[in-house]
């Protein structure tokens, strides 16, 4: 009777584990096509389809991979192969931004998506980069790879900070908001590097939702990169 239980058991596993891809591959799905309403609605019905409104679109991908990377992980109970850097340096983009876009209009686009739509998308990244640190740091801390997630990130904080503080520009006209803003870019662009290295240290093993994580930021630079250019 052993060997059947054995069998049994086995079977109900393999069951489980193809419900739960069945599971996360419809949540992703879901979330994709939530967001392309969405972004079709902003840039069209808000922002009439201005070329700014390509700047929203960007902190909505950004939105978009945050989202995919919380969805891995509340799907996969485990915490493994996320940087809590690459979040904490997130997280401190965000702030740097919002200092400065939550009440002065120098770096909002000028349709109106930058009337409180692009604002509030960054607020939701920023809601969502929270929790995902305290799901890394508390709720799955034990599947968290905290020796292979060890790239100093305190020198590309600081560096970023003086870089902006020589290079900021004047579109808020308050030198201190127009630094802040640029110390949130210049760490917005830095941020992956911790998720690269924590999977060079892992023999580059990629979970499937981080690497959609990585490809939707890529776009959101991406997007911001050619607004700017």
């Amino acid at each position: 009777m052993a060997p059947s239980f054995s069998s049994s058991t086995t079977s109900c596993a393999a069951l489980d584990a193809s419900k739960s891809v069945k599971t996360r591959r419809e949540q992703v799905v879901l979330a994709y096509v939530l967001f392309a309403g969405l972004a079709g609605a902003v840039l069209h019905f808000v922002a009439g389809g201005e070329f700014s409104a390509i700047v929203t679109l960007s902190v909505m991908f950004q939105c978009l991979a945050m989202l995919l990377l919380f969805l891995q992980s509340l799907s996969s109970g485990s915490s493994d192969g996320i940087s809590a850097r690459a979040l904490a340096l997130e997280a401190f983009s965000l702030c740097c931004r919002l200092s400065s876009t939550t009440w002065l209009d120098g770096y909002l686009p000028v349709d109106a998506s930058g009337d409180g739509i692009f604002q509030a998308t960054d607020v939701c990244t920023l809601l969502l980069v929270v929790c995902l640190l305290v799901h890394v740091l508390a709720v799955q801390r034990a599947s968290y790879q905290e020796q292979e997630d060890s790239l100093p990130i305190l020198p590309m904080v600081l560096g970023s900070f003086v870089l902006a503080a020589l290079l900021h520009a004047d579109l808020n006209s308050r030198p201190l908001f127009d630094a802040l803003w640029m110390a949130g870019l210049f760490i917005g662009v830095l941020a992956v590097i911790p998720q690269f290295w924590l999977v060079s240290k892992t023999g580059g093993r990629i979970e499937a939702l981080t690497s959609h994580f990585i490809a939707m930021m890529a776009v959101s630079r991406l997007l911001s990169g050619i607004f700017m250019w």
